[in-house]
């Protein structure tokens, strides 16, 4: 039997994972699947549309799209797509809010909540904070108790009295009030969510070299969440300045644009690096797009041996795609000697993660 040639196969992988590996359990004419289809093809079909009489998208139909993409792209039944998705939002980094110091001339109130908080008596700092903020008007300690209350620390968690208090403390100059004040309107916590709200404070917050800030600013025009419609111009802008700050999902969202030449000419070198950002950050996809621009030459001289690399990191993350790329490189020895036992176990990764193929490839490597 004539064996495939691995650059066509690899070509067509890659095609593969943009319409979504196929699947045994899925049958993509299923009236369930057809329905999901036509769902996310009306969404960002109103979201990319200039007609007039387009409908307005709602954030909740977008998540739905992006969850969606997610299960389509792994093999798996539409009907996850209804599932909450676990995801590094600016919502989740609440939690992680720093308490700032207070600088030297704060009102007392705000000192010797600052006094409390470093002795470990976060509840006696917490009333202090708020008495420094809500009575004295201190920037910093609004800042403060806002990260307190975000968190539950010193009391209990109260999302309406952050966001109260990071928009003193954002008013007051405070970037990162800003930051935690854009974040709180544009996700819906403690509060409406109200995504031209959260424009001014985001870009107080990136201009002050937020990350996080730029990457929110970005995501928002580039699903449209203001305006008329997508901006691809300005979501390059922010992801631009989100990278590499933010550089798991900052670097890859600018790698997607520049690679694609959305909102600016098309920089196959500019998007090589930001992929390899992302994936030194972690990100799966990012060194799966990574290793598609080391094999193919994308933007940069191309590096089979580091393709190899790359497709085998992400394949560790869990991403399907890149361990049958993986396996068909060491099957073949593409990048370095020929690795049976490593090109049977990337297959048997991909074959668990949902591409059948890789079941199959796996049990005709000798190992």
């Amino acid at each position: 039997m004539k064996k495939s040639n691995p650059i066509a196969a690899l070509a067509l992988l890659m095609a593969a994972l943009i319409a979504g590996p196929a699947s045994a359990q899925v049958n993509p004419n299923s009236p369930a699947e057809k329905a999901c289809k036509a769902r996310y093809d009306d969404i960002f079909g109103n979201l990319n549309s200039n007609r007039p009489d387009k409908r307005r998208i709602s954030d909740e139909e977008i998540d739905w799209a992006l969850n969606y993409e997610q299960v389509h792209k792994a093999g798996r039944p539409c009907s996850e797509a209804d599932k909450p998705q676990q995801q590094a939002s600016a919502s989740t980094r609440q939690d992680t809010q720093p308490v700032r110091m207070v600088e030297a001339g704060g009102t007392g109130n705000a000192m010797e909540g600052q006094k409390a908080y470093n002795s470990g008596d976060f509840a006696t700092a917490r009333a202090k904070y708020q008495a420094g903020c809500l009575t004295d008007g201190n920037a910093v300690a609004c800042t403060n108790l806002g990260a307190m209350a975000s968190t539950g620390k010193g009391g209990a968690k109260d999302l309406p009295l952050a966001r109260r208090v990071h928009k003193i403390g954002c008013a007051k100059g405070i970037a990162e009030a800003c930051e935690h004040y854009g974040s709180m309107l544009k996700n819906g916590s403690g509060g409406p969510q109200d995504f031209a709200g959260a424009i001014a404070p985001l870009t107080t917050a990136c201009n002050a070299k937020k990350a996080t800030s730029c990457y929110d600013l970005g995501a928002s025009y580039f699903y449209g969440r203001v305006g008329n419609g997508p901006d691809y111009a300005k979501a390059r802008q922010y992801m631009a300045k989100a990278c590499p700050g933010y550089a798991a999902d900052g670097c890859y969202a600018l790698a997607l644009l520049q690679r694609d030449g959305k909102g600016g000419a098309v920089d196959l070198a500019g998007a090589a690096r930001a992929f390899a950002q992302s994936c030194e950050a972690g990100k799966s996809d990012g060194c799966l797009e990574y290793g598609v621009a080391q094999y193919s030459g994308a933007g940069i001289s191309a590096d089979l041996a580091g393709a190899r690399s790359s497709f085998g990191k992400a394949c560790n993350t869990g991403n399907a795609g890149a361990c049958m790329n993986a396996a068909m490189m060491a099957r073949d020895g593409q990048g370095g000697t020929r690795d049976p036992a490593a090109a049977k176990r990337y297959f048997n990764l991909g074959c668990k993660l949902g591409i059948q193929d890789g079941c199959k490839l796996a049990g005709q490597v000798g190992a």
